[in-house]
């Protein structure tokens, strides 16, 4: 080692003198700064204890300390440095230190990679260095052979991905709407985005399943004789005018999905017990070994549609949460990782570039306004606090008594609405077809007004703009939620009924006259779908559009008052999560609700992509967008697991109507879930035995508590690695600070070492 500064030479025993002068100093310091931190990197003992033990420079007589082997002249003890030139001397001492440490390693020690990792880790050196330091001294090198074939398998693997990019449905809008109004208003397209390919899993489950069965195979069955009856009896009532050529009422019997829209594959009602691929005559379809048990797989396909739902939901509740625990940073890491590397070097169109400025801009001052509350909110005195709080206690109880009169009057009008199908008010058609759609229409307006007054509510209870999100999603979601839930089950009300109020024959409520009920059910949430998407049109064009031209146009009176509209996240996602609350409470009765669905998302997207485009404005108060995903996730699941009750309680504890369905064919007491028991019997006794021992609770209530250990367990070690967590952020904080702290000492060192001694020396 032959290292040689270009001001001077150095005795090899002064600067060991000097190294453990400098080495006691600084490192007594530091502990003096360790009691007060609580932390202090080891690495720098290790390197020092190194250096002092490598042979060739306990041994040298000279080296020089820049590479300048022609300098020349006596050593003195005592040489003049500057701060610069001893920094950059102490980094050459630590890398020749942690050479002679890669060196020492045993090749045939099973960590022997892991020791060099740490040991290059810990040098305080640049990245270069480190990385030629790995190549140097690494004990599994790849052959060249293996190098090439993974290079090239990578830039491979980023081609497809982004030839894939170049087909992404909708890319280049979601940039546009980022740029433009920031990723809180772009999470909820691509939320949208999301449910539409969500509905598309469902439909070819559905389609697949249950539809092309339906027309495919030869509707083959033998019913009893009061089956039958039950069949002509539902078929007598069905009034289909349409074949009369009249168009209004063909235009009445679509919108309300009665006359021939009941006798098509759009309802529950006319699915048949079984097919097959031929037709028998004089067989009963249970005695039949060729068939397709439609009943069994319209079953199994509600079950299958809801656990798809339900895995499709946990998969991307895992992807949003891995991205907003990465961007749960500490304010300095958050502002530098946002302003030195949050711009994309890849891009080369002028416009995509002024969008990731904008998107840039927008998340800085979403930050910095969140910054901005929450030292607001440290400074409320103990007056602003209870003032607060006692107005956000009122509030609340103001939404309860909201909610609870919403729930009554649909309550009313949806049982107002049934008895008027047994018992007209009026023969006028269009009458007629509005009292249908009441309750489809009270919901709907229902749900566009009150979210508008919590709207307004939930300004006066000074909340942070992401939590107010959220407490709005979870009232506006309730609200319409319970609304659907209410509708069902008083639909269900008129179908249990007991005593002499049931037909005996067909087993249907005299007093409702549903004798297909389940395609009475389907009938309103068709009716609901219709609706919904009617007025989400409506707001666009009616509302939306004509108040942006108001305000632009007219700067007086109530124009100029209310001006432009901003994009309110909160009611534009709980449109689309009741929409396919919808969609999953009425696929059982109504099998083309996701395809409606899926349509019905497909439009939204454009409609309000336009819409934001032409009529919104930016928010005034921009908020982070790092847990929109999750959250709205979150929403989707309370919703679907409200969607999951109503669904099950039908199938496990009402009967089917006799006279319509996959289902007619039940004796009378059976339910729908005894499908899958019947079904049972006629398979592998062992697999039989196998799934009746699932359902049993000797199984469900083991499993159930197994998996509430798990779920603990996984609880305390997220709790534990939460801990570890902050604690190494701690670490590393203070690392930093030690770091910056031995620098400075030897700076200190150094400069008063330059003043006090004079150990250059010029040869004469």
């Amino acid at each position: 080692m032959s290292n040689v500064y270009s001001r001077g030479i150095y005795h090899d025993s002064d600067v060991d003198n000097r190294l453990q002068e400098n080495n006691t100093a600084v490192y007594g310091n530091v502990q003096y700064h360790q009691q007060n931190e609580g932390y202090l990197s080891s690495s720098q003992d290790s390197l020092v204890a190194a250096y002092q033990n490598i042979p060739d420079v306990q041994n040298m007589n000279i080296h020089d300390m820049s590479g300048n082997e022609d300098a020349a002249g006596p050593v003195y003890s005592n040489q003049p440095l500057s701060g610069k030139k001893s920094l950059r001397g102490t980094l050459r001492h630590a890398e020749a230190a942690a050479k002679y440490q890669l060196e020492q390693v045993n090749d045939e020690e099973y960590d022997a990679d892991q020791q060099i990792d740490n040991i290059i880790r810990n040098v305080p050196t640049s990245l270069q260095a480190k990385k030629e330091l790995k190549s140097q001294y690494s004990k599994k090198q790849p052959s060249k052979f293996s190098r090439t074939v993974g290079t090239r398998w990578t830039k491979f693997k980023y081609r497809i991905y982004d030839l894939s990019l170049q087909f992404e449905i909708w890319r280049s809008s979601l940039k546009v709407v980022e740029g433009k109004f920031g990723t809180a208003v772009v999470s909820y397209f691509v939320f949208l985005k999301w449910l539409l390919f969500l509905n598309i899993y469902i439909s070819f489950l559905v389609l697949g399943l249950m539809v092309l069965p339906q027309i495919i195979l030869v509707r083959n069955y033998t019913a009893a004789n009061e089956t039958v009856s039950c069949e002509e009896s539902y078929d007598d009532i069905i009034i289909n005018d349409c074949k009369d050529g009249n168009g209004g009422v063909c235009i009445i019997d679509f919108l309300e999905g009665s006359g021939w829209m009941e006798q098509t594959y759009l309802f529950y009602g006319n699915y048949s017990p079984c097919y097959t691929r031929e037709e028998f005559h004089g067989f009963d379809c249970t005695e039949i070994d060729n068939k397709y048990d439609l009943p069994l797989a319209y079953l199994l396909t509600t079950v299958g549609l809801f656990v798809l739902s339900f895995l499709l939901m946990l998969n991307y509740t895992s992807g949003a949460l891995k991205e907003s625990l990465a961007s749960s940073e500490d304010t300095v890491v958050k502002y530098c990782n946002k302003v030195f590397c949050g711009w994309d070097y890849l891009l080369t169109d002028k416009n995509s570039a002024t969008l990731k400025k904008e998107s840039i801009r927008y998340e800085l001052k979403s930050d910095l306004d969140e910054e901005s509350r929450a030292m607001q909110r440290e400074n409320r005195s103990l007056g602003q606090k209870v003032k607060l709080y006692g107005i956000r206690v009122i509030l609340n109880i103001i939404v309860l008594s909201i909610l609870g009169g919403a729930f009554f009057i649909i309550f009313y009008v949806t049982n107002f609405s049934i008895g008027n199908t047994t018992n007209p008010l009026s023969d006028n058609a269009l009458v007629q077809l509005l009292i249908s759609f009441l309750p489809s229409i009270m919901i709907t307006v229902l749900n566009g007004i009150i979210p508008v007054v919590f709207n307004v509510m939930v300004k006066f209870e000074d909340y942070s703009p992401q939590f107010e999100i959220g407490i709005t999603l979870l009232r506006t979601v309730f609200l319409r939620l319970a609304s659907l839930v209410i509708l069902i089950f008083s639909i269900f009300g008129q179908v249990n009924c007991s005593g002499s109020a049931r037909d005996e024959e067909c087993r249907f409520c005299t007093t409702s006259g549903l004798r297909c009920w389940e395609t009475s059910v389907g009938q309103e949430f068709y009716k609901l779908a219709l609706t919904d998407f009617a007025a989400v049109v409506i707001v666009v064009l009616a509302v939306e559009f004509p108040r942006k031209l108001a305000a632009k146009y007219f700067q007086i009176g109530i124009a100029k008052a209310l001006g432009q509209m901003e994009f309110e996240i909160p009611k534009n996602v709980l449109a689309i999560v009741y929409s396919q609350a919808v969609c999953w409470i009425g696929v059982f009765f109504c099998p083309f609700l996701p395809l409606m669905t899926l349509v019905k998302f497909f439009v939204f997207f454009y409609l309000k992509k336009w819409s934001l485009l032409i009529n919104m404005l930016p928010s005034q108060r921009p908020f982070r967008a790092s847990r929109s995903g999750i959250f709205f996730m979150m929403i989707l699941m309370i919703t679907f697991l409200m969607c999951i009750a109503p669904v099950g309680y039908f199938i496990a504890n009402i009967e089917p109507s006799r006279g319509c369905g996959p289902f007619r064919l039940q004796v009378n007491g059976n339910y729908i879930w005894n499908e899958l028991q019947l079904s049972l019997k006629d398979w592998n006794n062992v697999f039989s035995d196998a799934l009746q021992f699932v359902g049993s609770a000797g199984f469900s209530v083991p499993l159930i508590v197994f998996l509430a250990l798990l779920l603990y367990y996984y609880v305390a070690i997220g709790s534990a690695q939460l801990g570890m967590i902050m604690l190494l952020k701690t670490q590393l904080s203070l690392e930093g600070k030690d770091k910056h702290f031995l620098l400075t000492r030897i700076d200190q060192l150094v400069q008063s070492d330059a003043v006090s001694e004079n150990i250059f020396y010029s040869p004469k």
